[in-house]
């Protein structure tokens, strides 16, 4: 019985994939140009420049200015603190990116990873100042005021993370570094193969939302919806959408802190057999978008 449902929904999958086949290449098409012309040059300076700052002394420096705050406040491994000013630079999948080279490099553990990805994660501040204050909601301030609130968010967060064990390793990179030139090489290589898997990941789920919108047919007003699957397309119907400019903020700015099931995917498959759990990861976005919403709606009613 199994093997002949499977094999009716696999019928079900062509069909609709070769009755929509124009939708979805456009979809791919977009997402291609989505990707080259507005993400990947704004991911690809920081992944460089991460991959080269971890092997030259960085984290150990930033990791003693910032010991305080990252062991004490947020109760993280002090070498966490790379992740964090990396992340609020360049905002998400980067996080899982600068997690990722620090658990190669032994400098955290699989629990420290964990318990930063429950509250370090960001939206690129300029899409948020740009693409949605500006262009989206046509208000800087009111993209301003979704960036404040994701922080805040993030930051309330992470004060009341539940981490009592916290492992501050007296490991330092060695000294003796490879030559500049392997190291960009090795640099440029993790970097390509990151941004591939994020190409593939984000091209999956404009496939995947625009199938379930040629199926469920939604109303324009609300089809924001998506934006809980990727984040770039609901706040692109958000936009266009008859909402009062002020809702508009808070769901941009609960979408924005949430991230997206697309961001998940692509925080995850970076890294990828790192033993990391999805659910608390998944209840801190939640938590996350919920907070942030709230914050907005307080800057809306005293500046608005």
């Amino acid at each position: 019985m199994k093997k002949y449902i499977k094999f009716i929904l696999f019928i079900i999958l062509i069909y609709f994939i070769l009755k929509n086949s124009y939708l979805l290449i456009e979809s791919i098409k977009l997402s291609f140009s989505l990707c080259i012309n507005k993400l990947f040059p704004s991911l690809i300076p920081f992944m460089l420049l991460s991959n080269i700052l971890v092997n030259y002394n960085f984290i150990n420096d930033i990791s003693d200015f910032l010991n305080n705050i990252m062991v004490k406040i947020f109760k993280v491994n002090k070498n966490c603190s790379f992740v964090l000013i990396m992340s609020i630079i360049s905002g998400s999948p980067s996080n899982g990116k600068f997690l990722k080279d620090l658990l190669d490099k032994q400098l955290i553990t699989t629990k420290d990873c964990q318990n930063c990805l429950n509250f370090i994660q960001y939206t690129n501040p300029l899409f948020v100042l740009g693409t949605i204050g500006y262009t989206f909601l046509n208000d800087k301030k009111l993209g301003l005021i979704i960036l404040i609130s994701s922080y805040l968010s993030s930051f309330i967060l992470g004060i009341f993370n539940k981490n009592k064990n916290i492992y501050n390793y007296n490991k330092e990179i060695n000294s003796k570094t490879d030559n500049l030139f392997s190291v960009l090489n090795k640099a440029i290589i993790s970097t390509i193969n990151t941004l591939l898997l994020i190409l593939g990941i984000i091209t999956t789920f404009f496939i995947l939302t625009s199938l379930l919108d040629s199926i469920l047919n939604i109303n324009e007003n609300y089809k924001f919806i998506y934006g809980l699957f990727e984040i770039t397309q609901g706040l692109n119907y958000l936009s266009i959408s008859n909402i009062n400019i002020y809702l508009k903020t808070i769901i941009s700015s609960f979408l924005i802190s949430f991230g997206g099931f697309c961001i998940h995917a692509q925080v995850f498959s970076i890294l990828d057999n790192k033993k990391i759990r999805y659910l608390p990861y998944f209840l801190s976005r939640l938590l996350h978008g919920f907070i942030s919403v709230v914050i907005t709606f307080i800057f809306l009613k005293l500046y608005y």
